[in-house]
């Protein structure tokens, strides 16, 4: 039980510093609107998104960093766990996606990137936990 907390828990850093760090990447690529600092006013986040000002770019690199982050986390704890390496994954998976709702709750997002966020995490853990399974048994 304890080490199945701490595999979850390694995924769970693995994907959300993945997570950040695409996030980060898409901040720079398509910078926001000036006077917008998500993390410090996250408010401003929200007006932004409302006035439609946030460009494509960097809303998609939010999607690219949930798929980053849950195929990321979920390799990571299908690779430490013992037994159950896809249970794992999901676990993982499940709980950066509730993180990607609350996201979605607290700031208004556009119909498509709902529908991204609940789509993307579950089916990417699962394949990054696959992807360990396999790599466990062959080497």
């Amino acid at each position: 039980m304890l080490r199945s907390l701490g595999v979850v828990v390694a995924g769970l850093v693995i994907g959300f510093v993945l997570v950040m760090a695409f996030e980060l990447a898409g901040m720079r690529l398509f910078p926001l609107p000036a006077g917008v600092d998500p993390m410090g006013d996250p408010e401003s986040l929200a007006r932004a998104m409302q006035a439609g000002q946030v460009p494509l770019g960097a809303m998609v690199f939010v999607i690219l960093a949930y798929a980053a982050g849950s195929f990321g986390g979920g390799w990571v704890a299908a690779r430490l766990a013992a037994a159950r390496k896809l249970r794992h994954a999901l676990v993982v998976g499940g709980v950066l996606m509730l993180a990607g709702v609350s996201n979605l709750v607290t700031i208004p997002h556009p119909t498509w990137m709902v529908i991204a966020t609940l789509v993307v995490f579950l089916p990417l853990a699962y394949a990054g936990g696959r992807l360990a399974q396999r790599g466990a048994a062959g080497g």
